[in-house]
Order: structure tokens, then sequence, then C-alpha cells
């Protein structure tokens, strides 16, 4: 697997809605909006809140907060029965822009993911951060939060050595849902949530397209979610555990 080199311009556009870090850098968190970057710096400066990095569909990217301060991003949120009621102090936060929500392959152009490849591997080679500790809103948020959405292409960042993505080859023993999900990371208080929230980012053809973008925010889980392919389901989990034991077993490639 590749990792990509190339340097990016970053366009500093502070707002002051940060803090200062009492928590150690360990997972970078992806979001996306409907908005250019532009109309996402205005939104959050008028509601108190911060990323640390937007990137634009013609592959601008912002600095919204200095990555070494607390940006607020990632709201009510868990991930590995993590302590507190979010993981602003512990995370790292990028929008993007995609107009549909990151619903469909489209909305993440060319220009766009060379950017934030090249932002990944900056920043997961400067504090340390492992592939598996790069993750979507909606997988430590999932009974509030879509984004990336079922169309982020997900194992092209695993192609470049900057996410975790499930190998069918390579299974862990344990069959049990609840355990499977608890051990990838995921919050099982609402279980449909959780597994709408896998299936998103592992198994997006579970996944259905909501043509209504204020429907989709407003409802980002189905009620009494069950996946359809239950076998293979259970099976994808399994696939995806192993990946994520053994990435987080290994030492940080990109620690100096």
């Amino acid at each position: 697997r590749r990792t990509a080199v190339t340097k990016s311009e970053i366009i500093i556009a502070h707002n002051g809605n940060c803090r200062d870090r009492d928590e150690d850098i360990r997972y970078i968190i992806l979001h996306c909006s409907a908005y250019p970057p532009e109309k996402q710096l205005e939104i959050l400066a008028q509601n108190g809140l911060s990323a640390h990095y937007i990137i634009g569909r013609k592959g601008r990217v912002f600095e919204n907060c200095p990555p070494e301060k607390v940006a607020y991003h990632a709201g009510q949120s868990r991930w590995l029965n993590s302590e507190g009621s979010s993981l602003n102090g512990c995370s790292i936060g990028i929008e993007i822009e995609a107009p549909r929500l990151g619903q469909t392959r489209k909305d993440y152009l060319t220009a766009t993911m060379r950017e934030l490849c090249v932002l990944l591997t900056k920043l997961m080679y400067r504090f340390g951060i492992k592939p598996s500790s790069v993750l979507g809103h909606s997988d430590i948020a999932p009974t509030r939060k879509s984004d990336p959405g079922v169309g982020f292409p997900w194992r092209k960042l695993w192609q470049m050595n900057l996410a975790v993505y499930p190998n069918l080859h390579h299974l862990v023993r344990e069959t049990d849902e609840l355990k499977l999900l608890q051990t990838i990371g995921y919050d099982i208080e609402n279980l449909s949530a959780a597994r709408y929230a896998f299936c998103r980012h592992f198994m997006p053809e579970e996944v259905a397209i909501d043509e209504d973008m204020q429907h989709l925010l407003d409802n980002p889980y189905p009620p009494e979610f069950t996946p359809a392919n239950w076998d293979r389901y259970i099976q994808r989990l399994r696939a995806t555990v192993y990946a994520f034991q053994a990435d987080r077993a290994l030492r940080s490639l990109y620690q100096s």
C-alpha cells in the first residue's frame, strides 16, 4: 500500500473557538458538509464551533483551529468505552465538502481526496496516529450523525495505509454481534444505530440512499434496523475486528 507524500498549501482561518489540550491526540474524525469552506467557516463561527481543517471540492484546505488546540467538532460521542461525553479533547476533526452529504462516490472529487490523503499523512506521522484511529463522525456518534456518508471511499484510504478496512479472508473466531461491535469501538447502547453506522462504513450495500437531505440529518439511522444479509454482516464484523486488532497491535508507522 502507498503513502501520499506531496505537499499542499493550507489557508489559515482561525475563529478562536478552541481551547488548550489536556489529553493526547488519539483519533482523527472525518466529517462532511454540503457547504463550501467559506460558508462552513461562517456557520462554525456563528455557532461557537470549529473544526481543525476544512477541505473544499476544489482541493483548497483551510485550518480553522491549530491541531495543538481542542476544536469543537465531535459533540456527544464515544469510542472504545472512552471516558467523558465527547471525543473533542483527544481528536482532530476534518470537515470535507460533499454536496449530498457523502451519499455517493461522486461527492468526493479526486482533488478533494488527494488533499485529504496528504493532510492525513502529515497528521498521522506528526501525532503517531494509527489507521485504526481514523474514523467517521457516524462511527463515534451513531445516533446523531451520518457523515462522512455511505459514499465515502474508505477503501481508498486503506490502500494508502490511512485507514483500516476488512479482508474477508481473515476472521476472528468470535461470532457474538455485541462483542464484535464493542471490540471495534462502537457504542452499542442503541444497537440499531451501531449496526447502521458499521454498515455505512464497512458494508455500504446495506445502507439506503436518502434523497431528502434534511430527513437524513434528522434521521441518521432507521429504527429497528437489521442487516438484510445477516450471515455476511457477521462475517464482515469478524473481518473488521481482525483488521482493527491487527492494526492496534502494531507500533504506529507514523511515529517519528
